[in-house]
């Protein structure tokens, strides 16, 4: 149930323990999005010191973002938002532009750029958003922009004077094959391309190990006199020890090459499908139709773009009597049993996700399909998962006894605790001095929901598991909390049902990893969403 705002003593980290099992051998090697094509975009050129792309790549089609900064994309004109609310559109004149970053000295060619937030222009910190959705942030060299005015007019506008550039989107724009990785930065950056050589961190029993792209799924860094760095391969084991790397070094995919000081990245995600040039993040389904899920089509420890292998195990759910900021309506920890493992969606359900299946987008805070779906009933949420699981049937693409669902509360739970025993998966954190950094909540949300995967992931690679949106759950409401088997879950007739993780409009303490809450089947709330899970079907 819901209840009210907290305080409190200094964090201690959590307990990581190390899943066991591995997914079974159902998943095809090669997967494209479900509900989008996807491409990156190249081009431009930039140094550390001055290094320029040695390669053009073969144009190919694809679909542009449409919004970018919470402004709609023209296909016909540049826009400038200036700071006094007046708005010039046209052409952009200027042909490059140069961005010192704290990893590179970047040079852009107009057409990479789909738009430049000058907000912080007084305290030299802006940021270049480019065609394939990468974020960079630094110091823009150029003083002012030149732009000709839809009545043949030229005008220049200083930098100061202006909030946002949007620049037009082309009908196909530069891409290249995708790279595996992308790096996400503790200022917010993204940066999509190639790790040029593998990181090495050495195990608490002295062991150096090198982290394989191939074998890795996310590698987190928490900075330091000596940097720690957590590991999730894609078989689902997890290890933990110091990072021996200092700096490492990526060609991205817009050509250019860059050096990021270890303190600075916050993830690396080895993704088996990149971020979409559309802005939206890759999701379910086989590239090819020939080639569908089945037993006797294997592909050991291989996810689906968007996923994430959860092996079976057993956990402690619920909360102790003394955790601070506990419910009445929490159950004491006890031993839960995750009998098959799961693949759960690394993201909340977007906006463009849930209108590519479900034909609509009922969200209250609409501009940027990247946000979570909301105002979406329980009932809203299962169709949604009953017509995707139908969609890959039809289309051979799943095997038989296979479905998308939603995840019961123990599922849930057990998902987002990733292994901690601590009232949030990154630890105690009593004062909710470091919740800012993993969640999106009151304190923090500017009362509006927030573009999925912005915060720092749990130690399993799930994103958002804390605040945003709260997530419907499959089971009916129960004082005396859930049941890990899916049939059993919903077997009790009920109009309540379960939901967690908090939300943008609740304190901190809703975000902990046992806080449970109940709402009618056919509520629509504007802070609650939902995730999917891909499960074998209990008999």
């Amino acid at each position: 149930m819901k209840k009210g705002s907290a305080g409190g003593s200094p964090a201690r980290p959590g307990v990581l323990s190390e899943a066991a099992g591995e997914p079974p051998a159902l998943l095809p090697e090669r997967w494209h999005s479900a509900f989008c094509v996807f491409a990156l975009c190249l081009g431009a050129f930039v140094s550390h010191g001055q290094t320029k792309s040695t390669s053009t790549p073969e144009p190919i089609e694809t679909k542009p973002i449409e919004f970018v900064l919470d402004v709609k994309r023209s296909s016909e004109t540049d826009l400038l938002l200036l700071r006094n609310g007046d708005k010039l559109t046209g052409a952009l004149q200027n042909e490059t532009f140069h961005l010192r970053t704290a990893y590179g000295n970047l040079k852009f060619d107009l057409h990479l750029i789909a738009g430049i937030d000058l907000e912080g222009s007084f305290f030299s910190h802006e940021s270049v958003v480019t065609v394939n959705n990468n974020r960079f942030s630094g110091y823009l060299e150029e003083p002012s922009f030149v732009i000709r005015l839809e009545t043949g007019a030229q005008t220049e506008v200083r930098k100061e004077k202006i909030s946002k550039v949007i620049c037009r989107m082309r009908q196909t724009e530069l891409a290249t094959a995708p790279k595996r990785q992308a790096i996400r930065l503790r200022n917010g950056d993204l940066l999509t391309g190639e790790l040029l050589g593998d990181p090495l961190i050495t195990l608490p029993n002295n062991t150096r190990v090198s982290v394989r792209p191939k074998e890795t799924d996310t590698l987190t860094i928490a900075s330091g006199k000596s940097p720690r760095a957590l590991v999730r391969l894609r078989n689902g084991d997890l290890l933990q020890g110091l990072l021996e790397t200092e700096d490492i070094d990526v060609r991205l995919d817009l050509g250019m090459q860059v050096r990021i000081y270890h303190g600075r990245i916050d993830t690396i995600e080895f993704q088996d499908a990149p971020v979409l040039s559309n802005g939206e993040l890759a999701q379910i389904r086989p590239a090819n139709a020939s080639d569908p899920i089945s037993p006797t089509n294997p592909g050991p420890g291989k996810n689906p773009p968007g996923m994430v292998w959860i092996a079976p195990g057993t956990f402690a759910m619920g909360s102790p009597p003394d955790e601070i900021d506990r419910g009445l309506d929490e159950t004491l920890q006890a031993k839960v049993t995750i009998r098959h493992g799961f693949w759960m969606a690394r993201f909340e359900v977007t906006q463009s996700q849930y209108q590519a299946v479900m034909g609509t987008n009922p969200s209250h805070f609409t501009g940027d399909s990247k946000r979570p779906v909301e105002k979406v009933s329980w009932h809203d949420a299962v169709s949604y998962c009953t017509k995707l699981t139908a969609m890959e049937q039809e289309a051979s693409r799943l095997p038989d006894g296979y479905a998308y669902r939603l995840p019961t509360e123990a599922e849930w739970e057990y998902a987002c605790r990733a292994g901690t025993t601590t009232r949030f998966s990154f630890g105690d954190d009593s004062g909710y001095a470091r919740l800012d950094d993993h969640a999106w909540f009151t304190g923090n949300s500017g009362s509006t929901t927030h573009p999925v995967g912005l915060k720092r992931p749990n130690p399993w690679g799930l994103y958002d598991m804390h605040g945003n949106v709260w997530e419907w759950c499959l089971d009916h409401w129960s004082s005396s909390g859930s049941n890990e088997r899916p049939e059993i879950a919903t077997r009790r007739e009920s109009a309540l049902r379960a939901a967690r993780g908090g939300s943008w409009l609740y304190d901190g303490r809703f975000c902990r990893s046992a806080n449970r809450d109940d709402y009618f089947k056919s509520n629509r709330c504007s802070d609650v969403g939902f995730r999917v899970v891909l499960a074998p079907l209990e008999p």
